[in-house]
C-alpha cells in the first residue's frame, strides 16, 4: 500500500536516476570538447551535422531542467530516498535550479537564427559577440560538476566490488579531467589571436595558421603543444618578434641562411619598400620575372591551374626568376592591405656579380616543397 502512495510521475532515483545521470555526464562531456573546438577553428563553418548536435543538445539540458522537479534523490543523511514532489521542487530550486538554467540557455537556436537572418551580410563585430556568446556557454556549463553525482554512482558501485575497480575509476576520472584542461587551454591560446583578428606579433600567424590552407588539424595540434609546453614550463616560443628585415631573409628566404653577411646586407641596401591595397595584382602570371617580393605584413593569394595557396607575414614570392630571368608562374593578388619589400632583377644582379660564388649556388639551388615560387 505504501507503494501505492507514491507519486506516479516521478522517477525512481535507485534504476532510471543512475543511468540517466551517466547519460547527461556523456552529452555534457561531449559539448565540453566539441564546443571550445567550434568557436576557435570552425569560424562558423561547423556544418549541419554539428549544428544539429548543438540544437539536440540544448533541447535535451531544457527537458532536464524540467525533468529534475520530478526526479527522485537520494538522501545523503539516511539509507532511503525523497519522492516526495513538493521537498524535491524545494529542493532542486535551492541547489541546481540556476545553474541549470544557465547550462541549459539555448545557444543552438540563437546560432540558427542568427545564420538565417545575417548569413548574407556578416559582419565582424557581430561575428565576435557570437564567438564570446557561445564562449560565456562554455563557462556556463557547471554541468560538468555533476560529475560528482556520477561518481558518487560508482562509489556505491564499487563498493560491492573490488579495490581495483574504485582505483580504475579513480585514475579514470582524473585523466578525463586532465584532457579537459589540456583541450581547454590549447583551444583559448588559438581563440585568443582570433578575437584580435591575429595581430602582426601573435604566434598564430608567425606559424601561417590562420590562412585558409590550414587545416583544423594544425591549428589544434599546434594550440595543444603550446599549452602543454606552458603548462610544464618550458617556456616555449620565442620572446623576441620578428619584425626586422634580417629576421625576414634569415628565416624565411632558405637561399640567404647560409650566404655571407656581407652579401645579405648588400641585398637589404638594395630592398624597396611598396604597399599594395586589397585586391590590388602583384604580379600577373607569364610576365616577366623583374622583381622578387618579401611580406613585411599582410596576405596575397597565390594562383595557377596548378595550384592555390595564400601566403602572409614573412614569406616570399618571385623566387629564383631573379636569378634565371624566367617569367611568373602564378598570378598573385593582395587580400589585405599588404607591405612588402621588393628587390629588382638589375639591383639583384648588381650585387651577384661581386659574388660569383654565391650566384653559381643560386643558379643551382632548388626550393623546397613548401616554398613556393612565382
Amino acid at each position: 500500500m505504501s507503494h501505492a502512495k507514491m507519486p506516479s510521475c516521478n522517477s525512481c532515483p535507485y534504476f532510471c536516476r543512475s543511468y540517466y545521470i551517466m547519460c547527461m555526464v556523456a552529452i555534457t562531456f561531449l559539448n565540453l570538447i566539441g564546443i571550445p573546438m567550434e568557436i576557435a577553428f570552425l569560424d562558423g563553418n561547423s556544418g549541419v551535422g554539428w549544428e544539429g548536435f548543438n540544437v539536440f543538445s540544448d533541447t535535451l539540458f531544457l527537458i532536464d531542467v524540467g525533468l529534475n522537479f520530478r526526479m527522485g534523490i537520494i538522501s545523503e543523511d539516511s539509507e532511503g530516498a525523497i519522492l516526495d514532489l513538493k521537498s524535491i521542487r524545494q529542493h532542486y530550486l535551492k541547489s541546481w535550479f540556476i545553474p541549470d538554467m544557465i547550462a541549459a540557455f539555448p545557444v543552438g537556436y540563437i546560432l540558427l537564427i542568427d545564420l538565417q537572418y545575417h548569413s548574407d551580410s556578416p559582419s565582424s563585430r557581430a561575428g565576435k559577440m557570437m564567438r564570446i556568446l557561445m564562449f560565456v556557454r562554455i563557462l556556463s556549463l557547471v554541468r560538468l560538476l555533476r560529475v560528482s553525482r556520477l561518481v558518487r554512482f560508482f562509489n556505491e558501485v564499487s563498493n560491492a566490488n573490488l579495490e581495483v575497480v574504485r582505483v580504475f575509476l579513480r585514475i579514470l576520472s582524473l585523466f578525463m579531467m586532465i584532457f579537459l584542461l589540456c583541450h581547454w587551454n590549447g583551444c583559448i591560446q588559438y581563440f585568443v589571436p582570433m578575437l584580435e583578428e591575429f595581430p602582426s606579433d601573435c604566434w598564430v600567424r608567425r606559424e601561417n595558421l590562420m590562412v585558409s590552407n590550414a587545416t583544423v588539424g594544425e591549428k589544434y595540434s599546434f594550440g595543444v603543444f603550446r599549452a602543454l609546453s606552458h603548462m610544464t614550463a618550458i617556456s616555449y616560443g620565442s620572446s623576441e618578434t620578428p619584425t626586422s628585415k634580417e629576421y625576414t631573409f634569415d628565416q624565411k628566404a632558405p637561399f640567404f641562411r647560409n650566404c655571407d653577411i656581407n652579401f645579405v646586407n648588400a641585398i637589404l641596401l638594395e630592398l624597396q619598400y611598396e604597399v599594395y591595397q586589397e585586391g590590388d595584382i602583384i604580379i600577373r602570371q607569364n610576365a616577366p620575372g623583374d622583381r622578387m617580393f618579401f611580406i613585411e605584413h599582410g596576405q596575397v593569394f597565390v594562383e595557377n591551374e596548378f595550384f592555390r595557396r595564400e601566403l602572409c607575414d614573412g614569406h616570399y614570392f618571385g623566387g629564383l626568376t631573379r636569378v634565371t630571368l624566367g617569367r611568373h608562374l602564378a598570378t598573385v593578388q593582395a587580400l589585405t592591405i599588404c607591405q612588402l619589400f621588393s628587390l629588382s632583377v638589375d639591383s639583384f644582379h648588381s650585387v651577384l656579380k661581386d659574388y660569383p660564388d654565391i650566384r653559381r649556388d643560386l643558379e643551382t639551388f632548388q626550393l623546397d616543397k613548401d616554398s613556393l615560387l612565382s
